[in-house]
């Protein structure tokens, strides 16, 4: 499971508080980084460039260490989740600021894998049909609301536990074959077509790069789930050294093997026919399947307490029922929103990664650390260097990637025509 899951983790070790390992710790951790964005990597290195993107993807893991203490080191003087930290501190106001992020990025990531799944089974459909079948994007994204529509009713968290571990393996096992099959292109073939720094699309790359460090929702619930909450640091620092190695291991060899034409999600670039590459599709294809209802599930928990307040479906039927049809109708305008940035993943996956991610981890850690810890001059700096560095790449990172993208959308309109 990637990192997706803001604000989920209290519910996920409520019953473990005060007993996991720093082994599990480590191995929870790991699985909220790497998970199914590492696939969209590679075409990030496209649009970066082979040095910057390494270089970017280092001082993003260390920056992203860096908030995760500091936020740790917040918690240990004010209690509660993210967004109850930014109410104690800030008032109420910022408490929705913070929720409005949360959902904001989770809804994101659901419409990115929405769009991911839908590509990857229009692309299967052609390996097995030879191309014979043609079936629109929008079938596949509409097809997949089958799933996560009863999937969305489900009121506990818990009860996606089991199916995030399963997904897990499944993207393990393509991680393996795609490494697999880049080596085995870069020996037989050697590399394609790379550059070192690419000017025109690299801020792309930035956005894609927080993508996928977006894990630090889970940290506060780790960090309150440990046996010896003093290891965290050292815990933290493992993590994001073995993410850091897989993202760049996927990322650059397989840019190397493909150059410019690697493709949005790299297991287009996959031996098209080739019954090991349909089989982690399908992996692949579970695997989101079973993690986006728990992507979705802390979206749908703030909506509810925004629409509904403290009215419970336990005491009237009515309002569960009310419940119900706002979770189908927000699952399907969902997938309204990916039907419409399905023609651009590159550019809809650095969007959610720039506007969605860079305030959770860049801009509230360091205003929580200012306000609750920093009492020299040095931090409260550092804090208002981190505040002003976030803001200024979170603006950036969002208007070069809605400019690429309307770019693309009117040079494909003038090719259609």
């Amino acid at each position: 499971m990637k990192g997706e899951g803001q604000g989920v983790g209290v519910e996920v070790f409520e019953d473990i508080e005060g007993t996991t390992s720093a082994k599990k710790a480590f191995l929870l951790l790991i699985k909220a980084f790497v998970g199914t964005g590492i696939l969209f990597l590679p075409k990030a290195f496209s649009n970066g460039g082979l040095i910057f993107s390494m270089i970017v993807l280092s001082v993003v893991a260390t920056i992203t260490a860096v908030a995760m203490l500091l936020l740790v080191k917040v918690r240990l003087q004010v209690p509660g989740n993210f967004e109850d930290i930014g109410g104690k501190l800030y008032g109420k106001p910022m408490k929705i600021v913070v929720m409005t992020s949360i959902t904001i990025s989770q809804m994101g990531f659901c419409c990115a894998y929405f769009i991911f799944v839908a590509q990857n089974l229009y692309d299967l459909t052609h390996s097995l049909s030879n191309c014979s079948v043609d079936i629109p994007v929008i079938y596949f994204i509409l097809l997949q609301l089958v799933v996560y529509m009863p999937f969305s009713l489900a009121r506990k968290i818990k009860a996606f536990s089991y199916t995030a571990l399963l997904a897990d393996v499944f993207i393990l096992i393509g991680i393996v074959y795609i490494l697999y099959r880049d080596i085995d292109k870069l020996t037989t073939v050697g590399t394609g077509d790379i550059q070192l720094f690419n000017s025109k699309d690299y801020p792309l790359f930035i956005g894609t790069a927080l993508f996928s460090y977006e894990g630090i929702g889970l940290v506060l619930p780790v960090v309150n789930s440990m046996k010896e909450p003093r290891r965290f640091p050292a815990v933290l620092a493992c993590v994001i050294v073995c993410a850091t190695v897989v993202f760049v291991a996927v990322g650059a060899i397989s840019y190397a093997a493909f150059g410019n034409v690697t493709e949005t999600i790299i297991l287009m670039n996959m031996p098209v026919g080739h019954s090991m590459t349909i089989t982690v599709q399908f992996l692949y294809v579970f695997a989101i399947i079973l993690t986006l209802p728990l992507m979705l599930f802390p979206a749908i928990d703030i909506l509810e307490q925004g629409l509904f307040r403290k009215r419970s479906g336990r005491a009237s039927t009515m309002v569960k029922w009310q419940k119900n049809l706002f979770r189908i109708l927000l699952c399907l305008a969902l997938a309204m929103i990916a039907w419409g940035g399905a023609s651009n993943l590159d550019n809809f996956v650095a969007l959610i990664g720039g506007f969605g991610c860079i305030p959770l981890l860049f801009i509230y850690p360091a205003m929580f650390h200012y306000k609750a810890v920093a009492t020299k001059r040095v931090y409260r700096i550092c804090n208002g260097l981190m505040i002003v560095f976030g803001f200024a790449v979170m603006v950036f990172v969002t208007y070069i990637s809605i400019r690429s993208w309307s770019t693309a959308e009117v040079v494909n309109h003038c090719t259609a025509h």
